[in-house]
C-alpha cells in the first residue's frame, strides 16, 4: 500500500498558474492587443477630426504613417531575432496575401467609419467579424469547433455591445441625447452616417478574412511575417493613393502633438498586430486530466496510471472572442477624450461583455461539444 502525501500549497499554486497561462496565453495576448487597438483607434479619430488645424487627416495619410512604422519595426525585429523565413514559405504565400488584403480592407473600413461615428459605434460593427471568422474556421480548419455554447456567448456579447453603442434611434432615450458639436465624432448628416456603416461592413468582411487566414497559417511561420505582409501591402496602397489622388496629399504633421500621436499610433499598431497574430495563432498544449502527473515526475511518490489526456478544445474560437474586450476600452476613451456620457444601459452592456468574455475564457469544452 502506498502512502500518498499532498503536494505543498506553493507547488499546487505554481502548477495552477502555469496551467492557466499555458491554456489562456492566446486569449490574454488578444486582450492586450485590443487595448492597443482601442488606443490606436482613438488617436486616429482625433487626428481625422482635429488634425491639420481642424481640417483633419485622410485615412490613407494615417495608414501610411502607421504602417510604415510597423513595417520598419517588423523587419528590424525579425533581423535582430533571426526569424526563419522572414518572407514566408511557398505553401503559406497565398494565405499571407489573403491575410494582407483582408487586413487592409478591414482597417480602412474602421478608419473611414470613425470619422463619422463615435468610437463605440464604429467598434460595435467590427464585432461581426469574430462571429464570421469563427464560423469560417469551423468549416475550413480540422478539429476547430464552433459550439452552440460559443455561439450563444457570442450573441450575448454582441447584445452587450449593441446596448453600449445604441446605434439605433429607438434605443436612445431623451436623457441620452446631447447637443452635437461639429468637432465630435457622430456630429454628421444621415448620408455620411449610413455611408460610414456601409464601409464598415465591407471592413468586417476583410477583417473576417484576415482572422481566418491567421488561424489557417497557424505556427507555419512567425507571427511577424503575417504582420509584415499586411503592413507592407497597406503601405504600398496608401502611398499609391496619395500619389494618384490629388485630394490626398503627402504632407508632414504640423505640430508636436500630431507628431506624438502619429508615433504613438504606429507603435500601438505594431503591438496590436503582433499580439493579435500571436494570440490567434497560439495553440495550447494538450491538457492533462490529473495534476498528479507533475507531482509523480518531481517527487516519485505516486505511481498510479495516468488518465488519458484531455482532447483539444476550440481554443482558437475562444481567443477570437476576446476581441470583444475592445468595446470596454472604446467606452473608456469615448468618455475620457470626447466627454461622452455612459448611461445605465451602457453599463449593462459592459457587464454582458465581461461575463461573456470570462465564460468563453474559462469554459471547458468537452470533446463531445456539439458543433454548428
Amino acid at each position: 500500500m502506498h502512502h500518498y502525501s499532498s503536494p505543498p500549497w506553493w507547488k499546487t499554486a505554481q502548477q495552477v498558474a502555469c496551467d492557466v497561462w499555458l491554456q489562456g496565453k492566446g486569449m490574454i495576448l488578444v486582450m492586450f492587443s485590443q487595448f492597443f487597438g482601442a488606443s490606436m483607434n482613438v488617436m486616429t479619430q482625433f487626428l481625422e477630426i482635429k488634425g491639420r488645424d481642424g481640417k483633419g487627416f485622410h485615412p490613407f495619410q494615417i495608414l501610411f504613417a502607421r504602417m510604415s512604422i510597423t513595417v520598419l519595426a517588423s523587419y528590424l525585429y525579425m533581423w535582430y531575432a533571426r526569424v526563419p523565413h522572414p518572407f514566408g514559405t511557398r505553401d503559406t504565400f497565398t494565405l499571407l496575401m489573403l491575410r494582407a488584403g483582408g487586413g487592409f480592407f478591414g482597417v480602412y473600413g474602421l478608419y473611414y467609419s470613425v470619422q463619422y461615428l463615435p468610437l463605440s459605434e464604429a467598434t460595435v460593427v467590427t464585432f461581426l467579424a469574430p462571429i464570421l471568422s469563427c464560423y469560417a474556421c469551423s468549416l475550413l480548419i480540422p478539429n476547430e469547433f464552433f459550439t452552440r455554447k460559443q455561439q450563444l456567448a457570442g450573441l450575448v456579447s454582441l447584445a452587450g455591445v449593441v446596448l453600449i453603442a445604441r446605434p439605433f434611434p429607438f434605443m436612445r432615450s431623451g436623457g441620452d441625447s446631447e447637443p452635437e458639436q461639429g468637432d465630435k465624432p457622430g456630429a454628421t448628416d444621415s448620408y455620411h452616417h449610413v455611408l460610414a456603416i456601409v464601409v464598415a461592413l465591407f471592413g468586417v468582411l476583410g477583417a473576417s478574412c484576415a482572422y481566418t487566414t491567421i488561424r489557417m497559417i497557424g505556427q507555419r511561420c512567425h507571427p511577424l511575417v503575417s504582420v509584415t505582409y499586411f503592413s507592407t501591402f497597406t503601405t504600398v496602397v496608401a502611398t499609391l493613393a496619395m500619389l494618384v489622388v490629388p485630394s490626398i496629399p503627402l504632407e508632414l504633421p504640423g505640430t508636436v502633438l500630431e507628431w506624438t500621436l502619429l508615433l504613438g499610433l504606429g507603435v500601438s499598431g505594431f503591438l496590436l498586430q503582433f499580439l493579435l497574430t500571436a494570440g490567434l495563432a497560439y495553440v495550447p498544449p494538450v491538457r492533462k486530466t490529473k495534476a498528479s502527473v507533475d507531482w509523480n515526475r518531481d517527487y516519485g511518490t505516486r505511481d498510479e496510471e495516468e488518465e488519458p489526456s484531455a482532447k483539444p478544445t476550440s481554443s482558437g474560437s475562444r481567443a477570437t472572442f476576446m476581441l470583444y474586450t475592445q468595446m470596454l476600452f472604446a467606452v473608456f476613451y469615448d468618455r475620457a477624450i470626447w466627454g461622452s456620457t455612459l448611461s445605465a444601459v451602457s453599463w449593462m452592456g459592459s457587464v454582458l461583455i465581461l461575463v461573456s468574455a470570462m465564460y468563453v475564457a474559462m469554459a471547458r469544452e468537452g470533446a463531445k461539444g456539439t458543433s454548428s
